[in-house]
């Protein structure tokens, strides 16, 4: 068994696979040029996820994340998790969770190859012949992409990506303020091209025993600008000052955590969503993002990664162990295209709730089911 792709999808699939008794179990891993991990929040249900795959206690290093505070619509309002008896989920030091992942996997016997990617993958007797960048060969029954947004086994295997719309996010880490503000929060705030994300981020050790001190000189924010691709373009949103304006012009956020003088540094993050028009072919799947991937707004990233791994191992300890690849490739494609059409409707719905700017092009496009309405995963 060889999975492409170490993010929390991928290291989920090969911690339950281990869970199950697959002997075999390889992890190779391209990391990418980035500054920082955009998903920089968990939600409740990702605690008990992590402990079914053997990590109770992974959570610690993280901060609290109580609940959303938005502005949305008509509407003004905090969801709290623990007045909805979900208790709390967490604003995560992604670094460090990715980091946990791999290393939990490499613990308990998973085989990781970082960095590395596959150049040249054969299908022979049954099985695929795979020799990786780093000159190393191998032999597997079954691939799993892993590989995100990109999806990059899938398409060389002759999958579609299918996307919805050209969704980025512009963001930045900023100092923010050691007290009040986002303590705890999450901050959902809409404007005429797009909305706008901010969480605080979990202080470094910073004590001489090693915990931090509250009034931590280095608290640190991470904010994003949600627009399209074109409109980003056509407002310079990109570019740090004309970011930072748009960011004084806000109500709540620049109130919560205000602008700092100079104009931030600008990251770009793919967020579209998309789906494969596959979740399956002849001994390969796909799962987490590079099956199908989510709007942020849905904060579902890290749960859905973690649900997406260990629903996949499930089948595919059926696969090794000699079961017909049809009947569980199928429930697997099933199970896609009924989580893909439930978050459309969601999405519409979320998005048309959003009245204030009737003639913007990004809140007038998400009003209407997308092009692809019928987009769903299918196997070979």
């Amino acid at each position: 068994m060889l999975i492409c792709g170490a993010g929390p999808a991928g290291c989920a699939t090969a911690l339950a696979l281990r869970q199950a008794g697959v002997a075999h179990v390889g992890l190779v891993d391209w990391p990418l040029d980035r500054p920082w991990s955009i998903g920089e929040s968990a939600t409740p249900d990702v605690g008990p996820m992590l402990a079914r795959l053997g990590l109770p206690d992974a959570m610690h290093v993280h901060a609290p994340y109580q609940g959303n505070l938005s502005l949305w619509g008509d509407r003004r309002e905090i969801d709290d998790f623990l007045h909805r008896g979900r208790g709390n989920g967490w604003h995560l030091d992604r670094e460090a969770f990715d980091t946990m992942l791999r290393e939990a996997a490499a613990a308990r016997g998973v085989h990781l190859v970082r960095p590395a990617k596959i150049d040249q993958l054969a299908w022979q007797g049954g099985g695929w012949a795979v020799q990786l960048s780093d000159g190393s060969e191998w032999r597997a029954r079954i691939l799993v992409d892993a590989t995100g947004r990109r999806a990059e086994l899938a398409t060389r295997l002759g999958a579609t990506r299918r996307r919805i719309d050209s969704l980025v996010a512009l963001g930045a880490v900023v100092p923010r303020p050691v007290s009040g503000g986002l303590a705890g929060l999450s901050l959902l705030e809409p404007f005429a091209f797009g909305w706008w994300y901010a969480a605080p981020l979990p202080d470094k050790p910073n004590g001489p025993d090693g915990f931090n001190r509250p009034d931590a000189p280095d608290a640190r924010a991470v904010i994003c600008l949600m627009t399209d691709r074109d409109l980003a373009r056509q407002n310079d949103l990109r570019d740090g000052r004309r970011f930072r304006q748009v960011w004084c012009d806000t109500e709540e956020l620049a109130r919560r955590l205000p602008p700092p003088i100079e104009a931030p540094r600008i990251a770009s993050f793919p967020a579209h969503s998309a789906c494969l028009d596959r979740a399956a072919g002849p001994g390969w799947m796909a799962v987490g993002d590079a099956l199908m991937a989510f709007d942020p707004l849905t904060s579902s990233g890290i749960s859905g990664a973690l649900a997406d791994g260990l629903a996949a191992a499930d089948a595919l300890v059926g696969w090794l162990a000699g079961q017909p690849m049809a009947p569980a490739a199928l429930a697997w494609a099933r199970r896609a295209d009924a989580s893909w059409r439930r978050y459309l409707d969601q999405r519409r719905k979320h998005y048309s709730a959003e009245r204030r700017w009737p003639d913007s092009p990004f809140w007038a496009s998400r009003k209407d089911p997308p092009p692809h309405h019928a987009c769903a995963s299918q196997i070979t």
